[in-house]
């Protein structure tokens, strides 16, 4: 019979092509290096500049960004599955920048209308130590002494090898956090709230994703 897991979490990692990356590092190049565009959210504990809630971030191509990336949604719906014809609202989208010594605290993307987050590695190295990772709020096993005696067949991390071009879509209300980043260059990911409905009951903003049957 063996060992059995049930209720398994689950996220899709996919990847731009080269040539999509390097249109999308053309057209935020400018975003990205004004420093103007970037604060650090009221709200955020963690020491990470960001364009979140700032008033500058409507500047950023997102509409743009959204078309280089549809595909990535395409395929992702694809491998889910859908129940009905769906389409993929961005309901939001910012950019984080990670300097040496900061990080990301434990959070969700949880919202009235979001059920779906994204983020886009943009600018990694291999050697930060930099890292994203998704928490698993049921790995008790510490508090009953198991880990001490079993190799439990469950993690209280869960950390995607991804690179520069890596795209990760999940749930909303999976928790997750970054590390510290210990490198010498900044790090800088691209982070959206979204929302998968069927056509014509989704958000009231405009589309920029695909639809599915």
């Amino acid at each position: 019979m063996g060992i059995k897991t049930f209720s398994p979490s689950w996220y899709f990692q996919g990847e731009v092509t080269e040539e999509e990356r390097q249109e999308i590092s053309r057209i935020f190049k400018d975003f990205i290096e004004d420093k103007d565009n970037f604060g650090q959210p009221p709200k955020w504990t963690a020491p990470v500049r960001s364009s979140y809630d700032h008033m500058n971030n409507e500047k950023a191509p997102w509409q743009a960004f959204f078309k280089i990336v549809g595909s990535q949604f395409e395929r992702f719906l694809d491998e889910v599955g859908t129940l009905q014809e769906v389409e993929v609202h961005p309901l939001e989208a910012w950019v984080n920048k990670y300097r040496p010594g900061d990080s990301q605290e434990y959070h969700t993307h949880c919202g009235p209308d979001v059920n779906i987050a994204m983020v886009y590695f943009h600018t990694i190295t291999d050697n930060d130590d930099c890292k994203f990772m998704f928490y698993n709020n049921d790995h008790d096993y510490q508090l009953t002494g198991l880990v001490d005696v079993m190799k439990i067949p469950n993690t209280q991390h869960t950390i995607p090898n991804v690179k520069e071009g890596s795209i990760i879509i999940f749930p909303s209300f999976y928790p997750h956090l970054v590390s510290i980043h210990k490198g010498i260059k900044n790090r800088v990911t691209f982070s959206s709230n979204l929302q998968v409905a069927p056509i014509g009951m989704g958000a009231t903003c405009q589309n920029m994703g695909p639809r599915r049957s």
